[in-house]
């Protein structure tokens, strides 16, 4: 058998190595088997008989070549077609009142057999499926669509299958396999191993140590699979007890699944606690990054607002400027008419010493002069008042000027204070980054921590693989033994055939007895080793989230300080 077929889930592998070995034995050593798998659009039968023809039919498409598209109670084939026809798990899916029809179509194409394997209905096994479903969806989050098909539909009844095959002109058996109660316990962990990536590489090793070491034993009733087996005409029916081993799973078996189970309620404990630390964590990175982008954002503004302010101070300045240009100009204006006025007052002066130095000749020419001094005195008067008047503008305009450039030295002490705050801010900014670096180095260790706990799976996976080598030394001194023991049998067969069989099913309870006590037992050893290692992870788990608390508290006083 390849790895990829020992890789397969151990429920799949359970009905497909049944079924291939029962049609490797009818068969015998006659010509590859042409066979129908009704509801096989996965194809895995070819793994399994890589010799037989085998065609698929199914409802659904697939990628899968040969595969065609059809209604199981309406087979596109002629009748006896082929020489078997088989259906996994697949009866329970189909609608009750189209059940009857499925079954008279296998029987009509099928030339030899109708091999018809899955669940039927039971107490147990509907409430194992109902509890599957309760795990998955308590545990896992999650609904299973072929449970809640088996739910919607009903399981099929054995007995009203095998009647309609007889009535339709076979001859029956059925073959029970999967022990209940294990089947339950191994789907349960099957599915939380493939659940969770981290484990599905362990999954499949999980799967190949089922499927290599308990498949061929794990058959004792009550059991959660029957195959139903339909010999037609004068084919054969399957010799069973040829198929599989003695119900009892070989020594130390269990121990190794008992160990893994353990193992990983162990990991699920300590994933729990992790997860919320973690959850936690990164509710307070959540909360620090917002008032990070908080001050991120207040940064944004303030140099937002510097940045309108500087616009606001350059356009006032560039006001200032021109004012201050325009108030120099009119300074110069008034400046020329004051030494003009200074240049007409002396000329007037000037005028009137020369009348002075005339008065002497005409009296009517001075008083003339005088009239013409008087005027000019008056406007010597008035250009005197008027000089007044351009000082006092020159003097109000020199004010206006100084109140400027005391206006213009306070914005630029303000633009100054802002850009100490942005400083402050920028600052303030690096300690959030630094901060958010220590937070995710902090991160990146607990992210290492869980590599290491993957990297102890590892090492429980080499210690699975060391006792794979012990199971396969004891089946070769199993083998042996067995071989001596039929030897002697076949000695003593005459005498003691008809104790036989009674002594055999005693020893049998007595086995599965002694097993229950032993694997009880062991459970209760480990369950005790169990508490208490959780009691002292509860004691380190209870320290790291005081210390997570303390964290946090410090990171909510630097982050979030008291308005």
């Amino acid at each position: 058998m390849n790895d990829s077929v020992l890789a397969l889930p151990f429920d799949q592998y359970q009905r497909y190595r049944l079924v291939s070995d029962l049609l490797r034995q009818l068969r015998g050593s006659g010509a590859p088997l042409r066979v129908l798998d009704v509801g096989g659009r996965t194809a895995v039968l070819r793994d399994f008989l890589p010799d037989a023809r085998i065609e698929l039919v199914d409802m659904e498409a697939n990628a899968v070549s040969g595969l065609v598209l059809g209604d199981g109670s309406r087979l596109p084939f002629k009748d006896a077609a082929f020489d078997a026809v088989c259906a996994f798990d697949t009866l329970e899916h189909v609608p009750p009142a189209r059940r009857e029809a499925f079954v008279a179509e296998c029987r009509r194409v099928a030339r030899s057999w109708v091999i018809l394997a899955g669940p039927y209905a039971a107490p147990r096994v509907e409430e194992a499926e109902q509890v599957l479903q309760n795990f998955l969806e308590r545990k896992l989050g999650q609904r299973h669509r072929y449970l809640d098909e088996h739910l919607h539909h009903g399981l099929p009844l054995r007995a009203a299958v095998e009647s309609q095959l007889q009535a339709l002109g076979a001859r029956t058996t059925s073959i029970g396999h999967g022990n209940l109660d294990r089947w339950l316990v191994l789907q349960c962990l099957s599915m939380y191993l493939d659940y969770d990536p981290a484990l599905r590489e362990l999954g499949r090793d999980f799967q190949r140590f089922y499927n290599a070491s308990l498949y061929a034993s794990d058959h004792a009733e009550p059991v959660y699979r029957h195959v139903v087996v339909a010999a037609l005409g004068s084919a054969a029916l399957p010799a069973s007890a040829q198929l599989l081993d003695a119900p009892i799973a070989p020594a130390g078996v269990l121990r190794t699944a008992f160990d893994l189970a353990g193992e990983l309620v162990h990991f699920d404990r300590e994933r729990q606690h992790w997860s919320e630390e973690r959850a936690e964590f990164q509710r307070v990175v959540e909360s620090l990054g917002h008032d990070l982008e908080g001050h991120r954002a207040a940064l944004r503004n303030v140099q937002t607002d510097r940045d309108n302010l500087a616009a606001a101070l350059s356009s006032q300045e560039r006001d200032l400027r021109s004012e201050i240009a325009g108030l120099e100009r009119v300074i110069v204006d008034l400046r020329h008419d004051l030494g003009s006025h200074q240049t007409a007052l002396s000329t007037a002066r000037g005028q009137k010493d020369e009348l002075r130095r005339l008065h002497s000749h005409s009296e009517a020419e001075y008083r003339v002069l005088e009239s013409e001094v008087l005027a000019l005195r008056q406007a010597h008067a008035d250009l005197s008042s008027d000089l007044e008047g351009h000082r006092g503008l020159v003097r109000d305009l020199e004010n206006d000027l100084a109140g400027h450039r005391q206006v213009v030295t306070e914005l630029r002490s303000s633009l100054e204070g802002l850009q100490a705050v942005e400083v402050e801010l920028r600052r303030e900014l690096e300690t959030l980054r630094s901060t958010e670096r220590g937070l995710r180095d902090e991160l990146r260790a607990r992210v290492s921590d869980l590599s290491a706990t993957l990297a102890d799976l590892d090492g429980h996976r080499l210690a699975l693989a060391s006792l794979q080598g012990d199971l396969d030394g004891h089946r070769r001194a199993l083998a042996d033994t067995r071989a001596d023991l039929e030897g002697h049998r076949a000695e003593m067969a005459g005498l003691r055939a008809e104790l036989n069989e009674e002594r055999a099913r005693r020893a049998h309870l007595e086995a599965s007895l002694s097993q229950s006590d032993s694997e009880l037992r062991r459970t209760l050893a480990f369950a005790n080793g169990l508490e208490q290692s959780l009691a002292q992870r509860e004691v380190v788990y209870e320290q790291l989230r005081a210390e997570l608390r303390s964290r946090r508290r410090n990171l909510v006083r630097v982050f979030r300080p008291p308005h």
